[in-house]
């Protein structure tokens, strides 16, 4: 399995001997070109034109960030779409039927993982009995509903309940949850959500564009809001489990801690340099544990390709990943 780098400190990407390092004033970063599918920066990185060269000839994404996971950018490899299946893709967008259908999956999928997720900590003796019943209920409506819009409000009413959730998985004062606040987090449990799904989501866009899908047209999230916005409706499914499970463990077993976070005078809240340095190793084992004979990393490849043959017309049918412990 190729690795993700992850780059903190100031630097320069250069070519060495036929792969690459990033040189610091510290020291010089070796950098297995041929083990590596991402690159992840949360420091000043400048390169040249060789090194993109380089990256682009072993098809290597770099993304770029703010130290706390705001994104600036990215550079992506040449792209060689199949242009039948760009066809397809965009004919089941523009199909009512085909595009509900492909919502109703990825809705059924998101939620059920939620629900997973509240079962797993109520088998541990936390109270979330009428979390679990609400979500439940909702979850039996989603065939009944005829258009995206209604299954967006009936996932924001869903997440509702399962929020409703975190602070009684958690039980620690000094990490409530509260409410889900984004821009900007104002707490450290919606810091540390914000982070890991700004991680998550890298990783879904850097393995879409090394598949035969289009990242800019999604079936749930609106393409005219935001450019790439497929990664959105897929890392969705995966954000309860692989995500939300990280954080509450790490509150849980106390090895998140106050001062990894810094706080502004509008009332912000983000992982500092050594919380966001800790949170991204922890995020990174994550992704190599093991999970129904996959590893999380693996799990995204396979959710782009389960995606995409069902696009395609090489499967009858589309089923997301379903969380069953």
């Amino acid at each position: 399995m190729k690795k993700t780098i992850y780059l903190y400190k100031s630097g320069t990407l250069k070519r060495k001997d036929f792969s690459l390092a990033c040189v610091t004033k510290d020291e010089t970063i070796p950098i297995p070109i041929r083990q590596v599918d991402l690159i992840i920066c949360f420091s000043e990185i400048t390169m040249n034109k060789r090194v993109l060269e380089l990256l682009n000839t072993y098809g290597i994404s770099i993304f770029f960030f703010t130290y706390n996971a705001n994104y600036i950018g990215q550079f992506l490899p040449k792209q060689h779409y199949d242009g039948s299946c760009l066809v397809k893709q965009v004919h089941a967008y523009d199909d009512e039927d085909t595009r509900l259908y492909i919502a109703k999956q990825m809705t059924y999928a998101n939620l059920h993982n939620c629900l997973a997720v509240l079962k797993y900590y109520q088998k541990k003796g936390r109270f979330l009995e009428s979390e679990i019943l609400e979500i439940e209920n909702l979850i039996q409506t989603i065939k009944h509903k005829n258009s995206i819009n209604e299954l967006l409000l009936l996932e924001a009413r869903a997440k509702q309940f399962y929020y409703l959730g975190f602070d009684e998985i958690t039980k620690n004062k000094d990490f409530m949850f509260v409410k889900r606040m984004v821009y900007p987090p104002k707490n450290e449990m919606n810091a540390m959500m914000s982070y890991g799904y700004s991680l998550l989501y890298s990783h879904y866009l850097s393995v879409l564009y090394r598949s035969s899908l289009l990242p800019s047209i999604s079936f749930i999230h609106s393409i005219s809001k935001s450019k790439d916005s497929l990664q959105y409706d897929l890392a969705d499914i995966l954000k309860p489990v692989l995500v939300d499970r990280l954080i509450f463990r790490l509150i849980r077993k106390n090895q998140v801690k106050k001062d990894m976070f810094e706080y502004g005078a509008d009332g912000s809240c983000y992982l500092n340099a050594e919380g966001a340095s800790f949170f991204v190793k922890e995020f990174d084992k994550q992704l190599r544990k093991s999970i129904h004979d996959y590893s999380y990393k693996r799990l995204i490849s396979k959710e782009v390709h389960e995606l995409s043959n069902y696009v395609r017309g090489k499967s009858e049918t589309y089923t997301p990943f379903l969380i069953d412990w």
